[in-house]
């Protein structure tokens, strides 16, 4: 079997509960596509992978590639984590500062914008449609215009900031300026893919449900995917006009500061911070709720309170306000505007770890409910440890805004609480926060992985391999677990979140003096170098996974199950 070869969907059994009931609980009861005009042949091959508007190979291309990309990322991390293994001297993987900043940034963008995100994208091009007993997508011609135009975004933005580009430079010639200006555009390519895709998926599930079902009877990951598609909707023009900012001023004949040194990657920062970074999380929250029901053998109870709850999420993610490029110069002026020390950034980081408490709460409300031992699973593995990562990215937001949050202890006794508030200090520049990242999105990328093998009868045609999969489970969640916790804890001794400021050449000016336990630190980033390369095997053997099936024959499926029978 390949990308491009499909099942009809007519494996229905001849009995089915209502439609309302069936798609509430995730069925595939509903429209079934129109055969094809007599005499036509479907292309196959590359034309037909070029050609076509089939909503399942769309998705399952959407996945291939962009667990390809996260392998990249992770590589990235891990010639990041070797550099950071000896801060005071380096290894030698970067000439210099520039190229340390460079893949610093492409990392990020790589993590979330070219894998995570379009992961997700391609789980609900596929699934969306059939939960809600609809033949396709909205618009499946530009769900497959969306699909190319993320892909040639992806491809060139790498290139682009291998070619000595990426999101600015450091200092004057130590990059070539039209890989800068070329890296800028691609990535905007990447945001107008993705915010078509985001907009086939919104528009699916607004238009294409059944009559009679309303929004708060749609599956969990429906929902999910319509807030979340709803919050991304919002969140990419932003970034678009952040990249537009700095193409303008890069073009122009006067800087004016937009396009110059590392301005282009630090107005874009805010995305891959948070609260942002939570956003594109949002569909983990809809795969757990559904993978989790599923393995305790019940359907989800009190439905309407967990849709509140991923709506409530969603809005405290929005985080295209809460852009530090446009901090005051002087943060100590009496009038200074500093995005990380208002009110909102606080109640909203404070807020959202409430979020997920109550989520936790509906969780073990529906764990005690079903009256039955969870059937213990790849998927079911990877979801837990997804919701025990996105709860540890929330409790690091926490220690973040725990300065702020609690600085009326502050001026009410000063000398009992210094302690305390000298640990706080500056971990808003810490590598708490590159902690806080990487636990909230490699979160969402074992939830999406997780709903791979959940979904995977219906996306591929036949499940993927099962010991393989608990074979990734321990490298996917392990490994993630050292990667952020060891950034969190390194925060607390001062190493800071961008690295290329730091050290020796090639980081730049001698500064790691500040870090408090200097070897200490440096053997949390082997540890955490550790993670990376345990997280990056757990994802080799995903796609291996993945591979044998596409290429394996069809066999019969128990579609609930997920197990070759």
């Amino acid at each position: 079997m390949t990308l491009t070869e499909t099942r009809p969907e007519t494996e229905a059994p001849e009995t089915e509960a209502p439609e309302t009931e069936a798609v509430a609980a995730g069925g595939d009861s509903g429209l079934l596509p129109q055969p094809p005009p007599a005499g036509w042949t479907p292309p196959t091959g590359l034309a037909g992978i070029l050609s076509t508007g089939d909503h399942r190979v769309i998705g399952r291309l959407y996945v291939v590639f962009s667990l390809l990309l996260c392998g990249l990322a992770l590589t990235l991390g891990i010639l990041l984590g070797i550099e950071q293994a000896d801060i005071d001297g380096g290894f030698g993987v970067f000439g210099d500062a520039n190229e340390l900043f460079q893949v610093f940034g492409l990392y990020r963008t790589t993590l979330i914008l070219c894998g995570l995100v379009p992961l997700f994208l391609g789980l609900a091009t596929v699934i969306v449609p059939r939960q809600l007993g609809a033949s396709s997508v909205a618009f499946p011609r530009a769900a497959a215009a969306a699909f190319w135009t993320w892909l040639v975004g992806a491809v060139t933005h790498i290139v682009a900031t291998f070619a000595y580009g990426g999101l600015g430079s450091l200092g004057a010639g130590a990059a070539r300026v039209q890989s800068v200006e070329l890296t800028v555009l691609s990535l905007g390519v990447i945001g107008i893919g993705l915010l078509a895709g985001a907009g086939v998926v919104f528009t699916t599930v607004v238009t294409q449900r059944p009559a009679g079902m309303d929004l708060l009877q749609v599956p969990a990951f429906s929902w999910s995917m319509l807030v979340a598609t709803g919050v991304w909707l919002f969140s990419l023009p932003v970034l678009l006009a952040n990249l537009v900012i700095s193409w303008v001023d890069m073009r122009g004949t006067g800087a004016e500061g937009f396009g110059t040194g590392d301005a282009p990657f630090q107005q874009v920062a805010w995305a891959f911070d948070a609260p942002q970074v939570y956003a594109w999380t949002i569909p983990a929250l809809g795969i757990v709720a559904e993978v989790f029901t599923a393995a305790h053998r019940s359907r989800p109870r009190m439905f309407e309170p967990m849709a509140v709850i991923v709506g409530v999420f969603g809005f405290l993610s929005f985080g295209a306000w809460a852009q530090s490029f446009f901090d005051s110069p002087d943060p100590r002026a009496t009038d200074a505007h500093v995005v990380t020390d208002e009110v909102l950034f606080t109640a909203f980081g404070l807020g959202i770890a409430l979020v997920v408490l109550a989520y936790g709460g509906w969780l073990a409300y529906n764990a005690v409910a079903s009256g039955q031992r969870p059937r213990i699973s790849p998927q079911f593995a990877l979801v837990t440890s997804a919701v025990v990562l996105l709860t540890a990215a929330v409790v690091a937001g926490v220690l973040r805004v725990a300065e702020p949050a609690l600085g009326v202890l502050r001026e009410a006794d000063g000398d009992i609480w210094r302690g305390f508030f000298d640990a706080m200090d500056d971990l808003g520049g810490s590598s708490l926060v590159t902690g806080m990242m990487n636990f909230a999105v490699l979160a969402g990328l074992l939830a999406a992985v997780g709903g791979l093998y959940h979904w995977g009868p219906r996306m591929l045609d036949r499940p993927l391999n099962a010991p393989l999969g608990f074979l990734s489970v321990v490298p996917l969640a392990g490994g993630a677990i050292l990667v952020g916790l060891t950034d969190v804890l390194s925060g607390f001794f001062d190493q800071p979140a961008e690295p290329y400021g730091v050290g020796n050449p090639p980081y730049g000016p001698r500064s790691f003096d500040r870090i408090d336990a200097l070897g200490f630190v440096e053997f949390l980033n082997v540890i955490g170098l550790i993670g990376y390369i345990a997280v990056l095997g757990g994802l080799v053997l995903v796609v291996l996974n993945l591979v044998r099936s596409l290429a394996g024959p069809e066999v019969g499926v128990a579609a609930d199950r997920g197990v070759e029978v």
